[in-house]
């Protein structure tokens, strides 16, 4: 327990996380957004280059990713031309990310269901076609 305090207090340090390439983080996105740095991704065309794109999204940050690298130092730089409100969205990410549908598990879990719903009363029409 004190090893994940000491971890999680790193983020304390930072400012900006900027996201791996072309591999994207996960553990580490949701884990910088809790403590309340903004992540800046690159997203890809492969599964692992759109995981923290789809995080983000579901958080209800999408400005915060790019395209290719030069949205990922145009998002930086203006994130870091305003310290003010850098701090001020920072105190205020926890709060929001909990309220987001990222942390939705109740809504997450009904979708989840409906969708499963869909497919078995899929299968069963193409079953008896």
């Amino acid at each position: 327990a004190a090893d994940r305090s000491a971890h999680l207090a790193t983020y304390h340090r930072v400012d900006i996380a900027l996201d791996t390439f072309p591999y994207t983080g996960t553990t580490t996105t949701c884990e910088a957004l809790w403590m309340g740095v903004p992540v800046i991704t690159r997203t890809g065309s492969h599964h692992a280059s759109r995981v923290s794109a789809s995080l983000l999204r579901a958080a209800g940050h999408s400005e915060w990713i790019a395209k290719d690298a030069t949205g990922v130092a145009r998002i930086a730089a203006q994130l870091a031309s305003d310290p003010a409100a850098l701090a001020a969205g920072r105190s205020a990410l926890r709060e929001s990310l909990m309220k987001s549908s990222l942390c939705d598990g109740r809504a997450y879990g009904q979708a989840l269901g409906e969708a499963y719903r869909a497919m078995w009363r899929e299968r069963l029409a193409a079953s008896r076609a």
